[in-house]
């Protein structure tokens, strides 16, 4: 009898932590849907996507290119799990942010996170 709850309890234990990685695809995924919204392109793409902080105070961080009027560009981004602020993208992208608001946040929310370039 203690063989099995032993057994149960390893497999409980591995099952939470092969699933401690999904909340992180799903901040990106949901990051990726705020940033189509917000850049009103639903083809734009991502690179050099990362989460940085933990899973309630966190943010991702990357990349976007997308189409601005007849133009493609690429801006960074900054989108909030706990969506207290943003979603941000660097100015040029349709935001009314100042560049410097926007480097002051990517510095000290992803940079100083662990957002490597």
């Amino acid at each position: 009898m203690r063989q099995i709850a032993k057994l149960l309890l390893l497999s409980a234990l591995l099952s939470a932590c092969s699933g401690s990685g999904d909340w992180r695809a799903d901040a990106i995924s949901a990051a990726k849907g705020k940033m189509h919204k917000l850049v009103s392109d639903p083809s734009a793409t991502f690179s050099h996507v990362q989460l940085t902080g933990d899973s309630s105070s966190g943010q991702t961080c990357g990349v976007i290119t997308a189409k601005v009027g007849t133009f493609t560009r690429e801006a960074r981004f900054i989108v909030y799990i706990d969506n207290t602020a943003g979603p941000f993208v660097e100015p040029g992208m349709g935001q009314s942010m100042s560049r410097a608001d926007f480097d002051w946040a990517w510095k000290n929310d992803c940079l100083n996170e662990g957002y490597k370039s």
